[in-house]
């Protein structure tokens, strides 16, 4: 289960390094950082409860990400559900969410 897991959430990631990659040359620059902004917003909440381990909280922060709604950047109506998901990560890459404490 974990290792299915990991596999997807490592998809999730690189699906939103391409995201990034991709409006790079297209969108104001600054707009794909702002849309991580707006998701680690919506998510912070939910990382900061308390949880028994870290999947447990990766999975919380992760479908908080997919559930919310953004209608202020004009990258979400291409975001996708994995594109979400992966920001979380690249979020935890730059030390701005945590799985573990």
């Amino acid at each position: 289960m974990l290792r299915e897991h990991f596999s997807r959430q490592r998809e999730a990631f690189y699906q939103a390094e391409s995201l990034r990659v991709f409006v790079r040359d297209k969108v104001e620059p600054g707009t794909f950082e702002r849309l991580q902004d707006e998701i680690h917003a919506g998510v912070i909440d939910t990382h900061d409860d308390d949880y028994d381990d870290g999947y447990k909280r990766v999975v919380a922060v992760t479908k908080a990400a997919q559930d919310m709604t953004i209608m202020a950047n004009p990258i979400a109506p291409i975001a996708q559900t994995q594109d979400r998901r992966g920001i979380c990560h690249q979020l935890a890459n730059d030390d701005r969410l945590k799985w573990t404490r």
